[in-house]
């Protein structure tokens, strides 16, 4: 199994570990708890990420890849939080196709929440 696969399984497994109790237990709404659980997730490679940057062999690091899949699977406030809080990840030069992706993510899921609130949840 490659690295970016297991990357990306731990990111979703730690989704679901926060997703699972919000909508089973808390009755919060499918969306709702998977767009907490996604951001948390995201948010926390981020950070990770960021201490492997800084480690003096920074061999293994949390791919691009899967920083790019949690935030368009939920995770763009996580993941603009990760940029805020860590600092990570926010020259636009050189990482002009994250900074497409958290924008484009952002976008469509704000148009999801407006389109339910506005046509399906009546």
């Amino acid at each position: 199994m490659s690295f970016t696969l297991e990357a990306g399984l731990l990111a979703l497994a730690l989704a679901a570990v926060i997703y699972l109790p919000l909508y089973m237990e808390f009755q919060v709404p499918v969306y709702v708890a998977w767009l907490v659980g996604a951001s948390v997730s995201t948010f926390v490679c981020y950070g990770l990420d960021k201490v492997l940057s800084r480690s003096r062999k920074g061999r293994i690091r949390v791919p691009e890849l899967v920083l790019n899949i949690m935030a368009l699977a939920g995770g763009f406030v996580g993941a603009w939080a990760g940029r805020l809080v860590w600092h990570h990840k926010t020259n636009v030069r050189k990482h002009t196709g994250m900074f497409v992706v958290l924008i484009v993510s952002t976008l469509l899921h704000a148009g999801g929440i407006y389109a339910w609130f506005r046509f399906f949840n009546k």
